[in-house]
Order: structure tokens, then sequence, then C-alpha cells
């Protein structure tokens, strides 16, 4: 039984110019079949995150985006 896990956001680097993008399920096997360009560094659940940051007192959400943004 095939259990959705609702809508993923796929977070890519760029490995020479450092740019990040983040692409839908339709969109990331594009990114990751170029992998000598593109570095797959996270993937999430994108309306669990929202709904975390809508959800969280202030100090919890700016730590939150933090640990997102700080990702290698």
């Amino acid at each position: 039984m095939n259990v959705p896990i609702g809508p993923a956001a796929f977070i890519f680097k760029h490995k020479r110019t450092g740019q990040i993008v983040v692409v839908s399920n339709e969109r990331w096997h594009e990114l990751y079949d170029k992998q000598e360009d593109w570095e797959h560094t996270t993937s999430l659940n994108a309306c669990g995150a929202l709904q975390y940051i809508i959800d969280a007192k202030p100090a919890e959400r700016n730590r939150y985006i933090k640990s997102l943004t700080e990702q290698p």
C-alpha cells in the first residue's frame, strides 16, 4: 500500500556557483540526474514545514528557519 507523503520540496545547491533552488516532486529528477552540477542537500514535506512555522513560537520559528538556511 502506497501512502502519500504530501507535497515534498527538494533542495539542491549548484556545486560551482552556490545557487540554491527548491523544486517540486515533478522536477526533482531533472537536477538529480545532473549530479555533476547539482548536489541534493535535503528534502522536506512542504506542508508540514509551513504548518510548523505557522504554529511555532517566534524563537522556535527563527531557529527552524535558520536551520533550513544553514544546511551545507
